[in-house]
Protein backbone atom coordinates (compact mmCIF):
# COMPACT_ATOMS: atom_id res chain seq x y z
CA UNK A 1 0.00 0.00 0.00
CA UNK A 2 0.94 3.58 -0.38
CA UNK A 3 0.02 6.67 0.89
CA UNK A 4 -2.10 8.93 -1.02
CA UNK A 5 -1.72 12.84 -0.25
CA UNK A 6 -4.38 14.72 0.21
CA UNK A 7 -3.80 18.49 -0.18
CA UNK A 8 -6.42 20.59 0.84
CA UNK A 9 -7.51 23.82 -0.26
CA UNK A 10 -10.81 26.35 -0.04
CA UNK A 11 -12.18 27.28 -3.21
CA UNK A 12 -14.94 29.55 -3.61
CA UNK A 13 -18.40 27.75 -3.95
CA UNK A 14 -21.43 28.81 -5.83
CA UNK A 15 -23.98 28.12 -3.98
CA UNK A 16 -27.60 28.19 -4.40
CA UNK A 17 -29.85 27.84 -1.66
CA UNK A 18 -33.63 26.84 -2.85
CA UNK A 19 -36.09 25.57 -1.03
CA UNK A 20 -38.06 21.70 -2.14
CA UNK A 21 -40.37 22.16 -4.72
CA UNK A 22 -41.69 18.99 -5.35
CA UNK A 23 -41.58 16.34 -2.50
CA UNK A 24 -44.76 13.81 -3.74
CA UNK A 25 -45.41 10.83 -1.64
CA UNK A 26 -46.30 7.25 -4.13
CA UNK A 27 -46.99 4.03 -2.36
CA UNK A 28 -45.48 0.93 -3.95
CA UNK A 29 -47.67 -2.63 -2.35
CA UNK A 30 -45.03 -5.40 -2.66
CA UNK A 31 -45.41 -9.01 -3.21
CA UNK A 32 -43.28 -11.16 -1.52
CA UNK A 33 -42.47 -14.56 -2.43
CA UNK A 34 -44.80 -16.55 0.52
CA UNK A 35 -47.56 -14.71 -0.96
CA UNK A 36 -47.78 -11.53 2.04
CA UNK A 37 -47.36 -8.27 1.03
CA UNK A 38 -45.85 -4.98 2.81
CA UNK A 39 -45.59 -1.68 1.22
CA UNK A 40 -43.18 0.74 0.29
CA UNK A 41 -44.11 5.11 0.74
CA UNK A 42 -41.26 6.49 -2.24
CA UNK A 43 -41.23 10.71 -1.65
CA UNK A 44 -39.76 11.95 -5.16
CA UNK A 45 -36.93 14.51 -4.36
CA UNK A 46 -36.33 16.73 -6.92
CA UNK A 47 -34.10 20.04 -7.54
CA UNK A 48 -36.41 23.05 -8.77
CA UNK A 49 -35.92 23.31 -12.41
CA UNK A 50 -33.75 20.20 -13.11
CA UNK A 51 -35.00 17.69 -16.25
CA UNK A 52 -32.29 15.29 -13.81
CA UNK A 53 -31.90 14.55 -10.29
CA UNK A 54 -30.40 11.88 -8.80
CA UNK A 55 -30.01 11.25 -4.83
CA UNK A 56 -26.55 8.96 -4.52
CA UNK A 57 -26.82 9.49 -0.08
CA UNK A 58 -28.18 9.97 3.10
CA UNK A 59 -26.82 10.17 6.30
CA UNK A 60 -28.56 9.23 9.80
CA UNK A 61 -29.89 12.44 10.15
CA UNK A 62 -31.74 12.36 6.84
CA UNK A 63 -29.36 14.76 4.57
CA UNK A 64 -29.26 13.85 1.54
CA UNK A 65 -26.82 14.69 -1.41
CA UNK A 66 -26.96 13.78 -5.24
CA UNK A 67 -26.71 15.39 -8.37
CA UNK A 68 -28.94 17.75 -11.08
CA UNK A 69 -28.63 19.13 -14.64
CA UNK A 70 -30.95 20.14 -17.34
CA UNK A 71 -31.23 17.06 -18.84
CA UNK A 72 -29.55 13.62 -18.94
CA UNK A 73 -26.59 14.27 -21.90
CA UNK A 74 -25.95 18.21 -20.59
CA UNK A 75 -22.17 18.02 -19.54
CA UNK A 76 -23.01 20.47 -17.24
CA UNK A 77 -23.99 19.17 -13.98
CA UNK A 78 -24.31 20.33 -10.12
CA UNK A 79 -23.68 18.27 -7.10
CA UNK A 80 -26.62 19.11 -3.91
CA UNK A 81 -27.34 18.97 -0.29
CA UNK A 82 -30.72 19.03 0.81
CA UNK A 83 -30.90 19.59 4.38
CA UNK A 84 -34.31 19.82 6.42
CA UNK A 85 -36.02 20.96 2.93
CA UNK A 86 -33.60 22.72 1.63
CA UNK A 87 -31.33 22.64 -1.79
CA UNK A 88 -28.05 23.90 -1.25
CA UNK A 89 -26.25 23.68 -5.09
CA UNK A 90 -22.36 22.96 -4.69
CA UNK A 91 -19.83 23.28 -7.36
CA UNK A 92 -16.31 22.62 -7.51
CA UNK A 93 -14.82 25.32 -9.16
CA UNK A 94 -13.76 25.37 -12.35
CA UNK A 95 -14.98 21.90 -13.17
CA UNK A 96 -17.87 20.82 -16.32
CA UNK A 97 -19.86 18.40 -13.69
CA UNK A 98 -19.91 18.53 -9.90
CA UNK A 99 -21.72 14.75 -7.90
CA UNK A 100 -22.10 14.86 -4.69
CA UNK A 101 -21.80 10.97 -3.60
CA UNK A 102 -22.09 10.40 -0.49
CA UNK A 103 -22.59 11.62 3.34
CA UNK A 104 -21.80 10.59 6.69
CA UNK A 105 -23.09 11.31 10.10
CA UNK A 106 -20.94 14.36 10.27
CA UNK A 107 -21.89 16.15 7.38
CA UNK A 108 -18.80 15.26 5.48
CA UNK A 109 -19.61 14.92 2.04
CA UNK A 110 -17.02 12.72 -0.59
CA UNK A 111 -18.03 13.05 -4.83
CA UNK A 112 -16.08 14.08 -8.21
CA UNK A 113 -15.41 16.49 -10.45
CA UNK A 114 -14.95 16.19 -13.74
CA UNK A 115 -12.57 18.63 -15.88
CA UNK A 116 -11.64 18.66 -19.96
CA UNK A 117 -15.19 17.61 -21.02
CA UNK A 118 -15.11 14.82 -18.70
CA UNK A 119 -11.76 13.00 -19.81
CA UNK A 120 -10.18 13.67 -16.37
CA UNK A 121 -12.11 14.12 -12.83
CA UNK A 122 -10.98 14.40 -9.63
CA UNK A 123 -12.53 12.87 -6.19
CA UNK A 124 -13.03 15.17 -3.66
CA UNK A 125 -14.29 15.45 0.03
CA UNK A 126 -16.25 18.26 0.93
CA UNK A 127 -16.84 19.80 4.46
CA UNK A 128 -18.87 22.87 4.00
CA UNK A 129 -15.81 25.22 3.41
CA UNK A 130 -13.21 23.50 1.98
CA UNK A 131 -12.85 20.65 -1.31
CA UNK A 132 -10.07 18.61 -0.47
CA UNK A 133 -9.32 16.66 -3.73
CA UNK A 134 -8.22 13.17 -4.22
CA UNK A 135 -6.21 11.89 -6.58
CA UNK A 136 -5.05 7.97 -6.67
CA UNK A 137 -1.49 6.74 -8.32
CA UNK A 138 -1.72 9.59 -10.72
CA UNK A 139 -4.47 8.08 -12.42
CA UNK A 140 -6.85 10.82 -14.45
CA UNK A 141 -9.82 10.01 -13.09
CA UNK A 142 -10.58 9.44 -10.01
CA UNK A 143 -14.50 9.08 -8.20
CA UNK A 144 -15.09 9.11 -4.33
CA UNK A 145 -18.12 7.34 -3.95
CA UNK A 146 -18.43 6.62 -0.40
CA UNK A 147 -17.85 7.60 2.97
CA UNK A 148 -17.78 6.16 6.74
CA UNK A 149 -17.90 8.21 10.06
CA UNK A 150 -14.28 7.01 10.35
CA UNK A 151 -13.63 8.50 7.37
CA UNK A 152 -13.27 5.87 5.48
CA UNK A 153 -13.66 6.51 1.74
CA UNK A 154 -14.32 4.13 -1.29
CA UNK A 155 -14.81 4.57 -5.07
CA UNK A 156 -12.54 3.72 -7.72
CA UNK A 157 -9.66 5.58 -10.21
CA UNK A 158 -8.61 4.45 -13.76
CA UNK A 159 -8.79 6.14 -16.97
CA UNK A 160 -12.24 7.97 -18.35
CA UNK A 161 -13.04 5.36 -21.21
CA UNK A 162 -10.17 3.11 -20.31
CA UNK A 163 -9.93 0.36 -17.06
CA UNK A 164 -10.26 1.73 -13.57
CA UNK A 165 -10.32 -0.20 -10.34
CA UNK A 166 -11.93 -0.48 -7.07
CA UNK A 167 -9.71 1.32 -3.68
CA UNK A 168 -10.43 1.63 -0.31
CA UNK A 169 -8.63 5.28 1.34
CA UNK A 170 -8.14 4.82 5.15
CA UNK A 171 -6.20 6.66 7.05
CA UNK A 172 -4.63 8.67 4.43
CA UNK A 173 -3.16 4.83 2.96
CA UNK A 174 -4.81 3.00 -0.32
CA UNK A 175 -5.73 -0.51 -0.86
CA UNK A 176 -6.99 -1.71 -4.16
CA UNK A 177 -10.11 -3.94 -3.74
CA UNK A 178 -9.93 -6.79 -6.23
CA UNK A 179 -13.19 -8.28 -6.66
CA UNK A 180 -13.21 -11.98 -7.65
CA UNK A 181 -13.52 -13.02 -11.65
CA UNK A 182 -12.90 -11.53 -14.84
CA UNK A 183 -13.40 -7.75 -15.37
CA UNK A 184 -11.97 -5.20 -17.01
CA UNK A 185 -13.53 -2.66 -14.33
CA UNK A 186 -14.62 -2.16 -10.72
CA UNK A 187 -15.88 -0.06 -8.48
CA UNK A 188 -16.60 0.16 -4.68
CA UNK A 189 -19.46 2.41 -3.77
CA UNK A 190 -20.46 1.61 -0.38
CA UNK A 191 -19.08 1.42 2.92
CA UNK A 192 -20.37 1.29 6.48
CA UNK A 193 -19.15 1.96 9.69
CA UNK A 194 -18.28 -1.58 10.57
CA UNK A 195 -16.14 -1.66 7.10
CA UNK A 196 -18.17 -3.70 4.97
CA UNK A 197 -17.72 -2.30 1.47
CA UNK A 198 -20.09 -2.93 -1.67
CA UNK A 199 -19.36 -2.20 -5.38
CA UNK A 200 -20.02 -3.97 -8.67
CA UNK A 201 -17.33 -5.22 -11.83
CA UNK A 202 -17.91 -4.12 -15.86
CA UNK A 203 -19.10 -7.90 -15.98
CA UNK A 204 -21.82 -7.00 -13.90
CA UNK A 205 -21.46 -8.70 -10.93
CA UNK A 206 -21.96 -7.45 -7.60
CA UNK A 207 -20.05 -8.50 -4.73
CA UNK A 208 -19.99 -7.62 -0.71
CA UNK A 209 -16.49 -7.27 1.13
CA UNK A 210 -14.98 -7.10 4.73
CA UNK A 211 -11.66 -8.81 5.89
CA UNK A 212 -10.55 -9.84 2.83
CA UNK A 213 -13.42 -12.30 2.21
CA UNK A 214 -16.23 -11.98 -0.62
CA UNK A 215 -19.46 -12.33 -1.29
CA UNK A 216 -21.12 -12.72 -4.85
CA UNK A 217 -25.10 -10.45 -4.39
CA UNK A 218 -26.04 -11.45 -7.99
CA UNK A 219 -29.68 -11.58 -8.01
CA UNK A 220 -30.63 -14.79 -9.34
CA UNK A 221 -31.76 -15.30 -13.23
CA UNK A 222 -30.75 -11.11 -13.32
CA UNK A 223 -28.50 -10.37 -16.09
CA UNK A 224 -26.87 -7.62 -14.35
CA UNK A 225 -26.68 -6.77 -10.79
CA UNK A 226 -25.14 -3.72 -9.18
CA UNK A 227 -24.65 -3.38 -5.34
CA UNK A 228 -24.93 0.58 -4.24
CA UNK A 229 -24.76 0.97 -0.59
CA UNK A 230 -24.73 -0.88 2.71
CA UNK A 231 -25.76 0.43 6.23
CA UNK A 232 -24.86 -0.93 9.70
CA UNK A 233 -27.33 -3.62 9.65
CA UNK A 234 -25.92 -4.69 6.80
CA UNK A 235 -28.70 -4.30 4.68
CA UNK A 236 -27.92 -3.73 1.31
CA UNK A 237 -29.19 -1.73 -1.49
CA UNK A 238 -28.61 -1.80 -5.64
CA UNK A 239 -30.16 -2.54 -8.59
CA UNK A 240 -30.68 -5.23 -11.30
CA UNK A 241 -31.97 -6.12 -14.58
CA UNK A 242 -33.94 -8.38 -15.54
CA UNK A 243 -36.59 -9.14 -18.75
CA UNK A 244 -36.11 -6.04 -19.48
CA UNK A 245 -36.60 -4.09 -16.51
CA UNK A 246 -34.62 -2.47 -14.07
CA UNK A 247 -35.67 -2.92 -10.51
CA UNK A 248 -34.27 -1.65 -7.11
CA UNK A 249 -33.48 -4.28 -4.33
CA UNK A 250 -32.67 -4.46 -0.82
CA UNK A 251 -30.80 -7.77 0.31
CA UNK A 252 -29.66 -9.71 3.61
CA UNK A 253 -28.54 -13.32 4.29
CA UNK A 254 -29.57 -14.39 0.91
CA UNK A 255 -32.83 -12.79 0.90
CA UNK A 256 -34.11 -10.12 -2.17
CA UNK A 257 -36.66 -7.54 -1.46
CA UNK A 258 -37.40 -6.07 -4.52
CA UNK A 259 -39.16 -2.46 -5.06
CA UNK A 260 -39.78 0.08 -7.95
CA UNK A 261 -41.65 3.21 -7.92
CA UNK A 262 -45.22 3.25 -8.98
CA UNK A 263 -45.44 3.35 -12.61
CA UNK A 264 -42.00 3.54 -13.37
CA UNK A 265 -39.96 1.74 -16.06
CA UNK A 266 -36.78 1.63 -14.39
CA UNK A 267 -35.92 2.20 -10.12
CA UNK A 268 -32.38 2.26 -8.88
CA UNK A 269 -31.62 2.16 -4.92
CA UNK A 270 -28.62 3.97 -4.41
CA UNK A 271 -28.06 4.24 -0.63
CA UNK A 272 -29.20 3.06 2.82
CA UNK A 273 -28.83 5.06 6.45
CA UNK A 274 -29.23 3.28 9.56
CA UNK A 275 -33.02 3.89 9.44
CA UNK A 276 -33.21 1.85 6.64
CA UNK A 277 -34.12 5.04 4.11
CA UNK A 278 -33.50 4.27 0.56
CA UNK A 279 -32.36 6.62 -1.81
CA UNK A 280 -31.92 6.17 -5.28
CA UNK A 281 -33.27 7.71 -8.90
CA UNK A 282 -36.65 6.40 -10.87
CA UNK A 283 -37.39 6.84 -14.63
CA UNK A 284 -40.66 7.14 -15.93
CA UNK A 285 -42.31 5.87 -19.44
CA UNK A 286 -41.37 9.74 -20.84
CA UNK A 287 -38.01 8.93 -19.88
CA UNK A 288 -37.61 11.61 -17.17
CA UNK A 289 -35.29 11.02 -14.07
CA UNK A 290 -36.15 11.63 -10.89
CA UNK A 291 -34.87 10.96 -7.01
CA UNK A 292 -36.75 9.20 -4.09
CA UNK A 293 -36.23 8.73 -0.58
CA UNK A 294 -38.31 5.85 0.67
CA UNK A 295 -39.93 5.29 4.04
CA UNK A 296 -37.57 2.42 6.12
CA UNK A 297 -37.09 -1.34 5.27
CA UNK A 298 -34.81 -2.99 7.99
CA UNK A 299 -33.44 -6.36 8.80
CA UNK A 300 -36.45 -7.39 10.19
CA UNK A 301 -38.33 -7.24 7.21
CA UNK A 302 -35.87 -8.97 4.95
CA UNK A 303 -36.19 -11.84 7.81
CA UNK A 304 -39.60 -13.05 6.24
CA UNK A 305 -38.59 -12.55 2.62
CA UNK A 306 -37.91 -15.73 0.87
CA UNK A 307 -35.22 -16.55 -2.01
CA UNK A 308 -36.62 -15.51 -5.27
CA UNK A 309 -38.18 -18.25 -7.69
CA UNK A 310 -35.84 -17.71 -10.08
CA UNK A 311 -33.52 -20.53 -11.91
CA UNK A 312 -32.87 -19.02 -15.07
CA UNK A 313 -29.31 -19.12 -16.12
CA UNK A 314 -26.89 -15.84 -16.27
CA UNK A 315 -26.27 -14.75 -19.44
CA UNK A 316 -23.67 -11.81 -19.90
CA UNK A 317 -21.97 -11.93 -22.90
CA UNK A 318 -18.08 -11.32 -22.66
CA UNK A 319 -16.97 -7.63 -22.86
CA UNK A 320 -20.59 -6.14 -22.66
CA UNK A 321 -20.67 -3.15 -20.08
CA UNK A 322 -23.37 -3.14 -17.68
CA UNK A 323 -25.92 -0.93 -18.60
CA UNK A 324 -27.67 0.07 -14.59
CA UNK A 325 -25.30 3.09 -14.06
CA UNK A 326 -27.09 6.09 -12.81
CA UNK A 327 -28.43 7.88 -15.17
CA UNK A 328 -26.53 11.00 -16.14
CA UNK A 329 -23.56 10.30 -14.19
CA UNK A 330 -20.88 9.89 -17.16
CA UNK A 331 -20.35 5.91 -17.47
CA UNK A 332 -16.60 5.25 -17.47
CA UNK A 333 -16.79 2.34 -20.75
CA UNK A 334 -14.52 -0.07 -20.90
CA UNK A 335 -11.76 -0.03 -23.50
CA UNK A 336 -10.02 -3.59 -23.44
CA UNK A 337 -6.75 -3.19 -21.18
CA UNK A 338 -6.70 -6.39 -18.97
CA UNK A 339 -2.97 -5.72 -17.85
CA UNK A 340 -3.87 -2.71 -16.10
CA UNK A 341 -3.02 -2.20 -12.50
CA UNK A 342 -3.11 0.67 -10.72
CA UNK A 343 -0.13 1.96 -8.68
CA UNK A 344 -0.85 4.12 -6.09
CA UNK A 345 1.05 6.92 -5.75
CA UNK A 346 1.00 10.62 -3.96
CA UNK A 347 -1.97 12.57 -5.24
CA UNK A 348 -1.93 16.01 -6.49
CA UNK A 349 -4.62 18.81 -6.76
CA UNK A 350 -7.60 19.67 -8.87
Amino acid sequence: MAEVRKLAYTIVLLCMVIPLARAQDAVATIQLPDGRTTQLTFTTIDVPGAGVTGVFGINSAGDMVGYYGQNTNALRKHGFLLRSGTFTTIDYTGADATFADGINDSGAIVGSAEFNGGLTGSGFTYDGTTFTPIRIGGQPFTIAEGINNAGDIVGTAGTSGGSQRAFELRGGRVKVINFPGLYLSAVATGINNLDEVVGSTDYTDAYAYKNGKFKNLDFPGAIETVARGVNDDGVIVGQYFLAGTTYGFAFKNGKYLTFSYPGAKATAGLAINTAGQIVGQYQLSDNTFHGFVTSSITAEDLKIVGWPQVRSRRICPPKTRGRLWVSGRRTLSVTHLPQFRVELTAGSNA
